[in-house]
């Protein structure tokens, strides 16, 4: 943790409750909306069949009926009674008119809503030049009382198949209703331009992929296969091979890449290559991933870069080269299994290691334009504030400096970044490491914090957390206390809720060890809940997890956190707070390399949109990596899908924030634990579902970093504690393409307070276009849970306007907020703040 001698010691608890995925409440993020293929998707056209329906089955007969609709109207019912063979089920006529029309090497997901008294089998069929044939059930569907959505995902679409026809096939007495059928693509992941791995989906070559060889040595035997069993949201035309040995003496198996005309990827002396392979494998012992070189000699065995653990189901392998040696031109790769088992691979990848990532183009209008500021931090600023004054908060307490706690000398400033001066706060306890979130009335709630450093005595060895609650108030600038919280925390995270209270989870307790402890904060009456008042998970949610409130009151842990790996299961999860209910979300990729990551709300928040960026693994000091996952919360049943890579290398530490323009900026960031900075950053722009490089922070920063966006406009970046334990003083101030772009415009007339689902009236110059509120941020290790872009939907023309505020408080929970105005060229003006209640 902060102590380098710290063990990182994480209490992987078992969640509480396994809930189905029909419960879940948002759906895969694209880059526009998906269409859905199935013409009557809600069977309500037709009068004795639903049109573009039909009934299918063998065996038994079944008794049809139409039944009340999931959301009124009509669902189709099936019911067996004394079944004997066969069954029954409701499908897409199997016509041009009506069968989904689909692409070969391409991947769908499949959604229905059933109810059902017996189990039931999502079936699909499919057409080609030969007709319609069975092509297989791929998901089983329990018994259901209630509306339920049953989902799977296609494998690819093999060549040939024009149409599909899917549906819920009953094979047992009972009744089967179903209803709201739904077929849309999944979007492939944009294309890796500096990819050197030629095929590295095996798309192309039977019985072995095009540029690949089966390779290996000793005594056992072996059998191979390319199959369509990929991971999920694999690209189209992906493959994977399978490599079962049994028999096994001595020796290995392994698919690596061939020494055909460009097959072998070049590589040059003295670089680092970063590879990666999708693996799944049955073997009882790890696999390697194994490394062979190319010289004028010839080719040899390189090395081992690292043992890849069994898996069931499909993971990532990946790992960093050691600088190429002098002479070696290309290298190929494998996954070595050496045991009798099965593994199967796909999606190789071997990319350019470059600390620099790829340059800026343009000038100040394309990728804005850094400043440091001559002023320097007087402390270590590990935790941020935007005050509704505009002044910042910045807090270390002891500051990850065990001399300072042992002398209980505590430190905090205000800084105006007006003028450039800082006022000394009087700090009454080590709040390092506290929670901190900004209440409705705009007090600065802080929570937990230390209560102990790691000793050398038996026992932990890690930080210990406090009870310690106080809140800071502008008005005064001063801390005043609280009651406690029920138990201690150490790196809690804070997130308001849309009623203005604070829901608070994570972190060490007072034993050093984490804690399972729900906590919840009442505003009312300014003071912490008994622990028998706050439903309980008694789940373990990690450092700082990142959790976000969702529009129906749910919350989202996006599988960011602080320190090693993720949670148990998917790694992401959707939470009902109020029932203690949690339910895993699929497609998180590397869920155990998402240490220190980034993740934010894209878009407006009402959209429901979010990624996650980045992240590594301080704990196995693993490099960080550059993968972008994106959600979309709104559907039905939401999940990850790949998104695009953020430009450069992979690293942890990314300070990833909201502008009000409605983009995300991604800056700072390090490769591994507290060291080996990598000075990119990107801006990501959710309409175009692509990252934009611009100009990066001209100082290196990494663990204990911060940014903070300013009402100007700018945004604010401080601190760095690298692994020396030194601090960065210096103060980067971003400005961003917009501020270049030309005249801003100007909120001329606002109300100070504003209501839920009122219409505001505002005064504006220039060609203003949309209109936003988004609240101040209070972030500390790239965590800012509270932050979004709530979108104000605007009437009127010219210099008078009216805007239109949710009503939805956990859209825009009350408190301060900056209001901004965007011009039709995407220029954002100075901000008003006003207060929502």
């Amino acid at each position: 943790m902060d102590n380098q001698k710290s063990t990182r010691r994480f209490i992987a608890l078992i969640l509480a409750l396994l809930i189905p995925l029909n419960f879940l409440v948002g759906a895969v993020a694209v880059a526009a909306d998906a269409v859905n293929l199935v013409k009557n998707p809600s069977l309500e056209e037709g009068t004795v069949d639903a049109t573009c329906f039909k009934r299918a089955g063998w065996g038994t007969e079944g008794n049809w009926n139409f039944v009340a609709g999931r959301l009124g109207g009509r669902a189709a019912s099936v019911t067996l009674q004394g079944h004997t063979a066969g069954d029954r089920k409701l499908l897409q006529e199997e016509s041009a008119q009506c069968a989904p029309s689909v692409v070969a090497g391409h991947g769908y997901t499949i959604q229905l809503w059933y109810k059902s008294t017996a189990p039931a089998s999502l079936t699909l069929f499919r057409h080609s030049a030969q007709g319609w044939s069975y092509w297989g059930d791929i998901a089983q569907q329990a018994p259901a009382p209630d509306w339920t959505l049953a989902t799977a995902l296609t494998p690819a679409i093999p060549d040939g198949t024009d149409y599909i026809s899917f549906g819920l096939s009953l094979g047992t007495d009972g009744t089967l209703a179903t209803d709201d059928y739904s077929l849309t693509e999944i979007p492939a992941p944009t294309q890796n331009t500096s990819e050197l791995i030629i095929n590295g989906n095996l798309a192309d070559g039977t019985p072995t992929p095009d540029c690949f060889m089966l390779a290996g040595w000793g005594n056992r035997q072996m059998a191979t296969s390319l199959s369509n069993d990929v991971p999920p949201n694999s690209s189209a035309g992906t493959r994977s091979f399978a490599v079962n040995v049994t028999n096994y003496q001595s020796g290995d198996a392994k698919l690596i890449q061939s020494d055909g005309p460009g097959c072998a990827p070049a590589v040059t002396p003295g670089e680092q290559y970063d590879l990666k392979v999708d693996y799944k494998s049955t073997a009882a012992g790890p696999s390697g991933l194994t490394v062979f070189s190319h010289t004028a000699a010839g080719w040899q065995y390189w090395t081992d870069l690292k043992e890849l653990p069994p898996a069931p189901g499909w993971t990532t392998g990946q790992a960093r080269t050691p600088a190429i040696p002098s002479g070696v031109d290309r290298i190929s790769f494998g996954v070595s299994i050496a045991g009798n088992g099965t593994v199967s691979t796909t999606h190789y990848s071997l990319v350019k290691y470059d600390a620099a990532g790829p340059p800026p183009t343009g000038g100040p209008d394309a990728v804005g334009s850094w400043e440091t500021l001559s002023s320097q931090l007087p402390i270590r600023a590990l935790h941020s504030t935007l005050l509704h004054d505009g002044r910042v908060l910045l807090i270390a307490g002891s500051g990850n400096n065990e001399p300072n706690f042992n002398a209980g000398t505590f430190r905090a400033v205000v800084w105006s970044p007006t003028t450039n001066v800082f006022k000394d706060i009087p700090v009454p306890y080590d709040m390092f490491c506290a929670g901190h979130v900004t209440l409705p009335d705009g007090k600065v709630l802080l929570a937990g914090g230390t209560q102990a450093y790691p000793t050398s005595n038996a026992g932990p060895t890690t930080f210990q957390g406090s009870k310690k609650s106080y809140y800071f108030d502008p008005a005064d600038d001063t801390f005043h206390p609280l009651s406690d919280m029920a138990g201690a925390h150490w790196y809690p995270s804070l997130t308001k809720l849309g009623n203005g209270d604070i829901w608070s989870a994570g972190g060490l307790d007072e034993k050093a060890q984490g804690t399972v402890l729900t906590e919840m904060f009442d505003t009312s009456a300014m003071r912490w809940l008994p622990q028998n008042q706050v439903p309980q998970t008694w789940s373990f949610w990690g450092t700082y997890p990142h959790m976000f409130l969702l529009e129906n009151g749910r919350m989202f842990y996006s599988g960011a956190h602080t320190f090693g790996n993720g949670l148990p299961g998917t790694g992401s999860s959707i939470y009902d707070w109020t029932t203690a209910q949690i339910w895993d979300v699929p497609g998180l990729r590397q869920k155990d390399l998402r240490d220190q990551a980034g993740s934010v709300f894209i878009g407006p928040v009402q959209d429901q949109k979010l990624m996650i960026v980045g992240g590594g693994n301080a704990d196995g000091n693993t490099p960080g990596i550059n993968l972008v996952d994106l959600i979309d919360l709104k559907q039905p049943s939401p999940h990850y899908v790949p998104g695009p890579d953020l430009p450069g290398p992979g690293k942890m530490y990314v300070n990833v924030l909201n502008l009000p323009d409605r983009t995300v900026l991604a800056a700072n960031g390090a490769q591994l634990n507290r060291s080996g900075n990598i000075q990119t950053a990107a801006i990501y722009t959710p309409s175009t579902n692509s990252w934009k490089t611009v100009a990066a922070d001209p100082v290196g920063r990494n663990y204990h970093s911060t940014s903070i966006l300013l009402p100007d406009g700018r945004v604010a970046v401080l601190g760095s504690n690298p692994l020396d334990n030194s601090f960065e003083a210096r103060i980067s101030v971003y400005s961003p393409p917009y501020l270049f772009k030309g005249a801003r415009p100007v909120i001329t007339a606002a109300p100070s307070q504003i209501g839920y689902g009122q219409n505001v009236q505002i005064g504006v110059t220039g060609n203003v276009t949309a209109a936003s509120l988004i609240p101040p941020m209070s972030q500390t290790h790239q965590t800012d849970t509270n932050a979004r872009v709530v979108d104000l939907p605007l009437a009127g023309t010219g210099a008078n306007r009216t805007a239109q505020i949710p009503s939805n408080h956990n859209l825009v929970p009350p408190g301060p907020y900056m209001l901004t105005v965007l011009s039709a060229d995407g220029i954002p003006s100075v901000a008003r703040w006003v207060w929502v209640s």
